[in-house]
């Protein structure tokens, strides 16, 4: 053996060794330190990316749109708000994705799950920040409690079809509004879709958006929504402040009836 060499039982024994508590203490620090900085950044990206999602489901569901009303008289379509379709057949309406379905590269599929109808895919009408509701008392027109409201009903989304009201100044008459407003005939209540000429910016007015009720979004310290993705009638998409997409559902559209517009729908 050389001179100077080292015994390999030694070398074997110097790299076995472990590390020391001072060494694993060192080591969990500068990892927490890292998860500390890592973990805000991992959280951002991940909702940007639903959001980058949502604006491109609404951009698609705005291309279906525009070509369900070159088919039908350059009218919005006669639906209501939400829901699931099954609701709202049994009462002779429509839903948003319902009429949409065939305009759309990708619909709905549904499945049983305890016996209830669900929905396996809602395509293009499912948000990823879609939370579901934990009210009871939201849980109206076909919605199930205790799951995302597009597994119950095959959309995400609100469709701006009836009386939006300002619920920021109560005094305020109601204004025309709706883009398939509950309308009192002589031969009942029905939906009628607004003509796309009678809106007056179409950049500006919006046809959908998130419902704060059941997505998970940003917020205000008085419990508005800060952001909501939103269509606008031309077609685009965007996130916009609370305030703005509050002022855009409150677009008033010129008149272009005589009927008595209903506010709500029972």
């Amino acid at each position: 053996m050389q001179v100077g060499s080292v015994n390999s039982k030694e070398l074997l024994k110097r790299t076995a060794r472990g590390f020391t508590l001072v060494e694993l203490l060192v080591v969990m620090m500068v990892v927490a330190v890292l998860g500390t900085i890592l973990f805000p950044v991992l959280t951002k990206s991940k909702e940007t990316a639903k959001i980058s999602e949502c604006l491109s489901n609404m951009r698609q569901i705005g291309a279906g749109l525009r070509m369900y009303m070159d088919d039908y008289g350059d009218r919005f379509p006669s639906a209501v708000s939400f829901g699931s379709p099954d609701y709202w057949q049994t009462r002779n309406r429509h839903t948003l994705q319902e009429l949409l379905q065939p305009y759309v590269t990708s619909g709905m599929f549904w499945e049983k799950v305890n016996g209830k109808k669900v929905y396996a895919n809602a395509g293009v009408f499912r948000c990823p920040s879609d939370t579901g509701v934990t009210d009871n008392n939201i849980c109206a027109y076909g919605i199930q409690k205790g799951m995302p409201v597009w597994r119950s009903t095959g959309s995400s989304y609100e469709y701006y079809a009836s009386v939006q009201e300002d619920w920021t100044h109560s005094n305020v008459a109601v204004p025309w509004t709706s883009l398939s407003p509950l309308l009192a005939g002589t031969s009942g209540k029905q939906r009628v879709g607004a003509p796309y000429k009678c809106i007056t910016y179409p950049t500006k007015k919006a046809v959908i958006g998130d419902l704060c009720l059941w997505h998970l979004g940003d917020q205000t310290p008085d419990n508005c929504v800060a952001y909501s993705n939103t269509l606008f009638a031309d077609g685009h998409a965007s996130r916009v402040r609370g305030t703005d997409h509050l002022e855009a559902r409150l677009q008033q559209l010129s008149r272009w009836h005589t009927a008595t517009e209903i506010s709500s729908e029972k």
